[in-house]
């Protein structure tokens, strides 16, 4: 399930490829309206009315449980946007293993800290597994590099940018967004209830309430942008050709979070993280499909591959039995 819930979480920024000029924020809203519906409409269908019993059960027993995974959906969703801002131009190939290697850091320490570490998992493993993730950041960044120069001397245009200040910009950026992202580590792991933490929300309630903060931090952040851009009526003059790919890319994120919850309720936080962003192999292999290193050396592709494995490696010595 939670190789399942990476493949579906690796595969819908795809649609980033097809907005032609949409704005991101109102593709935002789209993806968070149908994520509100899956989730709520899921969790009435598997729960009933113990959806909001247990929510308000585990409200009595320990109410920050509840407020802390709200917040941390809206936190989350923040990063989230700001990925896919970085990925609009330097690209899904490169991004991704360098956005998911740190994501695995750090999202890995807050659920040892908060939800704990099972047994069978050492702090030396940990740190390994920390090591190789470092080094698929650095041979990404490389691998990116190399292919910015062959392709501006070949004068390839892949609809990416090739100028080092923005690129260096859009890194900082990812770094930024990283400190985001994590929110969601730090809630599945204090508001789900699992095998290393007693306390905390079933499955579907903990998703309601999380995918509750994400829908108002989308609201708020990308209704601002559009409301100060003047691009609401192009949010609501589009093809629903164009919502389609919102509504998609909404059931494949939070139908993914619900699958990843399920295994994370019996693996644990600390180890379901780090094997969901697996997701960045699916990433970075429609980022190949698409083109993005059309005209890169062959080395190019071999630091790049190898960053990847590294990659690989760091995520399965850390999830690994």
């Amino acid at each position: 399930m939670g190789l399942l819930a990476a493949s579906w979480w690796g595969s819908w920024s795809i649609s980033l490829k097809y907005l032609k000029g949409y704005p991101l924020d109102a593709f935002y809203i789209t993806l968070f309206v149908s994520s509100m519906i899956v989730v709520w409409g899921s969790g009435f269908l598997l729960d009933g009315s113990s959806l909001l019993h247990n929510i308000q059960d585990v409200w009595a027993a320990n109410p920050e449980r509840v407020y802390v995974t709200f917040i941390c959906g809206t936190l989350y969703v923040i990063g989230m946007q700001l990925s896919l801002r970085v990925w609009q131009v330097i690209g899904l190939s490169v991004a991704s293993p360098i956005q998911s290697s740190i994501n695995v850091i750090i999202g890995t320490l807050i659920a040892a800290m908060v939800g704990g570490i099972p047994k069978n998992l050492s702090p030396s493993r940990i740190f390994l597994s920390g090591a190789f993730l470092l080094m698929a950041i650095l041979f990404s960044v490389y691998a990116g590099s190399i292919r910015n120069r062959a392709q501006k001397a070949a004068n390839i245009d892949t609809g990416l940018s090739k100028d080092p200040k923005v690129i260096i910009r859009s890194l900082l950026l990812l770094i930024v967004s990283s400190a985001f992202v994590p929110a969601y580590s730090l809630a599945i792991s204090y508001g789900l209830k699992s095998i290393t933490q007693p306390s905390g929300m079933a499955v579907m309630p903990f998703m309601a309430m999380l995918c509750t903060g994400a829908f108002i931090g989308a609201i708020l952040t990308c209704g601002l942008n559009l409301t100060i851009k003047k691009q609401w009526h192009v949010f609501r003059d589009v093809k629903f050709d164009i919502h389609r790919l919102g509504l998609i890319s909404g059931v494949a994120h939070f139908g993914g979070n619900i699958i990843h919850t399920f295994s994370t309720r019996s693996l644990s936080a600390v180890v379901a993280w780090p094997l969901g962003l697996s997701a960045g192999l699916w990433t970075q292999m429609w980022g190949l499909k698409f083109g993005e290193f059309k005209g890169a050396p062959r080395i190019g592709y071999v630091i790049l591959i190898l960053g990847f494995l590294f990659y690989i490696i760091g995520v399965s010595i850390i999830s690994a039995p």
